[in-house]
């Protein structure tokens, strides 16, 4: 007889009770609902929102509040806390489609044990059409492989071809080098070995780093079958500077950290960010919007602190 997997929906949140509310909302409706659910909260809530209805329902709900921000903490407190066997991460500006951890956990439930599954993610079902100007850019980044044509691939250079980025979207279920923080399962046994990294705080790209250690020892699997609308609440988002800033010195970490094999791999990883650097221009002379500015301005920031000047900023 075949246990069934329990599942835990870990969900990390700051100051966003409205969002948060519709994400759970639309967990309370899904075909198969979770074991438990895990806010870990570095905000302000008022109250656990919906803990009544989750209850009701037979859903385990349990609240933390932490006092040092952090999504990679929050992630690793809620590991900690969580007694399923299959973890999932969302984001709590999500919205699941109501198939969405059925949808994840066939996955789970039809691989045969030789199969070394250790992280399934979804699709997000929003994702903005690329127009001209982004195809344009697109051809410019992949000819300096700061791109590629494969979405959830790593590159030679160090950087991600992150999904929704290209015309040609993963249409089948498909092994992947990485999976989003906010789209994302992993089986619980994945943790003995693996964490987030809580120095990418206040910086971005935990996840994807998280995620392509995994992979080293796991596969990971991406199905489009299972979707949800990532709704990109801006509150708290920082300014365009910071944006610039903060993808530079995670590319830059990333490669250092994760992809570099010898010193000759660093001509790929310059010659990439040459190619993005390009591709910014070609944004501010097509849109010389401020904002457009300023992640340009973010970008070169990086370069001279971090990677010219060595700045410890994350390492």
């Amino acid at each position: 007889m075949i246990m069934k997997l329990k599942t835990s929906i870990i969900i990390p949140t700051y100051n966003r009770p409205v969002d948060l509310n519709n994400c759970i909302e639309s967990i309370l409706i899904q075909t198969q609902l979770p074991y438990e659910i895990l806010i870990i909260d570095d905000g302000n809530l008022p109250e656990p929102p919906l803990k009544a209805q989750c209850e009701e329902l037979g859903i385990k709900y349990v609240y933390f509040k932490k006092d040092k921000p952090g999504s990679s903490a929050s992630r690793n407190k809620g590991i900690e806390l969580s007694t399923g066997d299959i973890l999932f991460f969302l984001d709590d500006d999500v919205v699941l489609f109501p198939d969405y951890i059925e949808r994840i956990m066939d996955i789970y439930n039809n691989a045969g044990a030789s199969e070394n599954i250790g992280g399934v993610g979804g699709a997000i079902a929003n994702h903005k059409k690329l127009g001209p100007i982004q195809k344009l850019r697109k051809i410019l980044e992949i000819s300096f492989m700061a791109a590629g044509l494969r979405e959830g691939k790593v590159l030679p250079s160090g950087f991600c071809n992150g999904f929704g980025t290209t015309p040609f979207k993963i249409n089948k279920i498909t092994e992947v080098d990485f999976l989003s923080g906010g789209v994302s399962s992993f089986k619980k046994e994945v943790f003995n070995k693996f964490a987030f990294d809580p120095k990418y705080f206040p910086f971005t790209g935990e996840d994807m780093d998280f995620s392509y250690r995994v992979s080293k020892a796991y596969k990971l699997i991406f199905t489009p079958l299972a979707q949800l609308y990532h709704y990109e609440a801006p509150k708290m988002r920082p300014d365009a500077y910071k944006q610039g800033f903060m993808f530079t010195v995670f590319v830059y970490r990333f490669f250092k950290m994760n992809v570099k094999k010898n010193p000759l791999q660093w001509v790929f990883f310059y010659y990439a960010f040459l190619g993005y650097i390009l591709s910014r221009l070609l944004i501010c002379i097509v849109s010389p919007k401020k904002q457009n500015v300023d992640k340009l301005r973010g970008v070169f920031g990086a370069f001279d602190e971090v990677i010219f000047h060595g700045k410890q900023v994350i390492m």
